[in-house]
């Protein structure tokens, strides 16, 4: 093979003529696709950025919401602890108020017993004086014999006790 001038010419002709027609031809569309590909790229990463922004403000939101329920768990926990010393206290209140009743009530029924058990006493010393009396009356005798009837007297009041 040869090179041959007019050949290489004549075909760098028609390739120049070629291309510019097909520059002619073929760029616009060209130029329009690569246009609407820039546009859509564009509006994906604008999308994207969109997206990307509401996620981090429902990120935001989200983690918000969380310290607010643990505020109100805190706080729901904090009153219920309140609540529950409170209902101790009342119930402690009640316990010792209950307790200073029946303290109250065991006095004076000790008291009463207490009473009782004076008057059951006054009557035997009054049975007893009344019994020492009438020994001593009829027995009218000197004061060894009135000691010795007040004595026996005594050990019979002991001896019906137990």
């Amino acid at each position: 093979m040869e090179f041959n001038l007019n050949y290489f010419i004549l075909e760098f002709i028609t390739f120049v003529i070629g291309l510019t027609l097909s520059a002619f031809i073929y760029l616009p569309y060209l130029k329009g696709w690569m246009e609407k590909r820039r546009k859509r790229i564009e509006e994906q990463l604008a999308t994207a950025e969109l997206r990307q922004k509401d996620a981090e403000k429902l990120k935001s939101d989200f983690e918000t919401k969380v310290r607010e329920m643990e505020l109100k768990a805190s706080a729901t926990l904090r009153e219920a602890q309140v609540e529950a010393q409170k209902t101790r206290e009342e119930i402690v209140l009640a316990a010792r108020k209950e307790g200073e009743k029946i303290m109250v009530d065991a006095h004076s029924m000790i008291e009463a017993e207490r009473k009782n058990v004076v008057k059951d006493i006054q009557k035997e010393m009054g049975t007893l004086a009344v019994t020492i009396a009438e020994k001593i009356v009829r027995s009218s005798v000197d004061a060894k014999a009135q000691e010795k009837i007040v004595a026996e007297t005594i050990r019979e009041m002991g001896a019906k006790r137990n």
